[in-house]
């Protein structure tokens, strides 16, 4: 959530508390009850995609990396075995197909590598009375098989989580302008028993008050992620060039400069609102540019995916 969202729903919290606690008073305001259930109801929901959007989504990819480096030396290990076989039986062919330097599986992208060890696989399956003298059997072809099943499965898992937190983001902007609709109801409706309830009105009035508990918090949080496989880039150059920045008058004022870090990202604590263009920038992958605005006593977030060139 970014801060505005987060003192709304504190705000919300609060006109939710007092509603409950005056529930005799807030069943007889015509229209007031039916819209304080729907912010009841949307509250529960904004929570809900808030845990969904601040998951953290790297524990998946280090999961993906260990099955990876398991996969390859499984392949590597069984790939050696079969290549001996196709030595004594002077199998050129068999040979060919099954000897694969461990640093070249590292090297090529995840589908080809699971496609790879699938021969490795394969040959051993179809050879394997031949090759129970050099330790494979249907037990070590059944772990194998069970790991690269397991590294296919988790190929598009980094990607899968990255878009359900994408759809969680948008999915708080539809909640918050239900709840902001649902609070404008109650606003009218309470403001008509003002005079017959004073003490209801202004507790109410009170409750919906938006208390900014921003100061000292992030301006900017910036994140450099892999187009093809959703993992973080590090060293990636963002620069930050003030479009309409309060209290700067020339467009080559005011230039931020960051690099992404181990996990690729990094954070502005200070950074004066307005609208900036950003070129996106590292070595082996194509330039970006792309705009971001800052608010005052917000943190705004930019996630910028990057295509290798």
């Amino acid at each position: 959530m970014t801060t505005e969202q987060k003192i709304k729903l504190n705000m919300y919290l609060a006109t939710r508390n007092f509603g409950d606690q005056n529930e005799d008073v807030a069943k007889n305001i015509p229209q007031f009850a039916t819209s304080f259930t729907l912010l009841k109801q949307t509250i529960d929901e904004i929570q809900q995609s808030g845990e969904m959007q601040g998951i953290n989504k790297t524990g998946l990819t280090s999961d993906k990396n260990k099955l990876k480096k398991n996969l390859i030396a499984l392949a590597v290990k069984n790939s050696q075995k079969i290549a001996i076989l196709a030595k004594l039986n002077n199998n050129d062919t068999l040979l060919k197909e099954v000897r694969f330097k461990e640093s070249d599986l590292h090297r090529v992208p995840e589908v080809t590598l699971k496609d790879r060890v699938q021969v490795i696989y394969d040959k051993a399956q179809a050879n394997i009375d031949k090759l129970a003298e050099q330790g494979i059997t249907p037990d070590t072809q059944k772990l194998f098989l069970d790991t690269i099943t397991a590294f296919n499965n988790a190929i598009a898992t980094p990607r899968t989580g990255i878009t359900e937190k994408r759809q969680a983001t948008q999915k708080l902007t539809v909640l918050f302008d239900a709840a902001d609709y649902a609070i404008e109801i109650m606003d009218l409706a309470a403001g008509t028993v003002k005079d017959e309830q004073p003490d209801f009105f202004n507790g109410y009035r009170n409750s919906r008050k938006l208390v900014d508990t921003s100061a000292g918090k992030l301006a900017l949080q910036a994140t450099a992620t892999d187009l093809a496989n959703g993992e973080p880039v590090k060293g990636v150059l963002f620069t930050f060039k003030p479009l309409l920045v309060k209290g700067l008058s020339g467009s080559g004022d005011g230039v931020i400069t960051k690099k992404t870090a181990q996990k690729g990202n990094f954070n502005v604590k200070s950074m004066p609102a307005g609208n900036y263009q950003v070129l996106v920038s590292k070595p082996g992958y194509k330039d970006k540019e792309v705009t971001v605005s800052v608010a005052d006593g917000e943190k705004s977030e930019l996630v910028v995916e990057m295509e290798k060139a």
